[in-house]
């Protein structure tokens, strides 16, 4: 290949790079040296052999890098938290996993998570007690966690914790996600309806790019069952548990209800996805609760 065609090579590789994983600072360093060899690449053209060399390799070019660019999507990729009763449909235990969401590998997550119910307790005693900057310890429990996930696929299991919530009946929680391919905000809450777990979660952008983009749309993904009803935050800590104590794993001749999830010999979370029917049939859409066993987002 000549030199222009070289440089243009490396000047639309470096603006690949800058398109597919980089931002911010490193992305205008890069976006620099890319339009340098680019610039290279047009005043080289001359000392080629004929504009016909130049535009036939500028076309080899472009053949190779193609393929890398078209798989490039505009659907962002980052993971978010949902989670089941933990042994039993009316468990005080919940296992939360970390879900991914979108059409490639989300990388570099930084997840905070918030009982907004507890979070509604520490906010009413702080109101009570306006000369204390802190809760006391435990006021309600843990209110709060944060993890690091360096990377997580479409498949298998980006990990997962357990939760207790005050009410299992009544759940309210909100995310923080940054990833490298954004900010975004969820919104999770849970009802039991008629003895039913109905949810509705709500995933949007961050507020810099609702900022920038005012007339477009910041919902990434939203569900909510039809017979979901909304309640209340919690304003104390119940005086009793609610709900049951259960074994975490495989109980025979247990009758499971969905959303319930087990963990197995192997310390793996097993979701159930499907529930006999009188008829022999066995039913797989739970509404919402699909989210547990199937991908979104592709």
């Amino acid at each position: 290949m000549s030199k222009s065609a070289i440089a243009l090579s490396v000047g639309l590789t470096l603006a690949a790079v800058l398109s597919v994983f980089l931002s911010h600072i490193a992305a205008a360093v890069i976006g620099m040296l890319g339009g340098v060899f680019i610039v290279y690449a047009i005043v080289a053209r001359n000392e080629d052999s004929g504009d016909g060399q130049f535009f036939s390799e500028l076309r080899q070019v472009r053949s190779v890098i193609s393929p890398a660019a078209a798989t490039v999507s505009s659907k962002p990729s980052f993971v978010f938290v949902f989670g089941a009763p933990l042994g039993d449909n009316a468990s005080t235990t919940w296992v939360m996993k970390y879900t991914h969401f979108g059409p490639n590998s989300a990388h570099n997550c930084d997840i905070g998570f918030f009982d907004q119910d507890r979070k509604n307790i520490e906010h009413q005693w702080l109101v009570a007690h306006p000369n204390i900057p802190y809760p006391p310890p435990n006021l309600a429990g843990e209110s709060q966690r944060s993890f690091h996930i360096a990377e997580a696929s479409r498949e298998g299991s980006a990990g997962h914790f357990l939760w207790n919530p005050l009410n299992p009946n009544a759940q309210h929680y909100s995310v923080s996600i940054s990833c490298r391919d954004g900010v975004f905000e969820e919104n999770w809450e849970i009802t039991r309806v008629n003895g039913v777990l109905r949810s509705r979660i709500t995933i949007k952008h961050g507020p810099q790019w609702i900022k920038k983009n005012p007339d477009l749309d910041p919902v990434v993904f939203r569900y909510e069952d039809p017979e979901f009803v909304e309640t209340a935050l919690a304003v104390g800590v119940p005086q009793e548990p609610i709900g049951k104590v259960v074994h975490p794993g495989w109980k025979p001749n247990y009758q499971f209800a969905v959303p319930v999830a087990i963990i197995d010999p192997n310390q793996h979370v097993q979701v159930a996805s499907g529930v006999k029917q009188p008829d022999g049939s066995t039913r797989t859409d739970f509404g919402s609760w699909n989210i547990l066993t199937q991908h979104f987002g592709d």
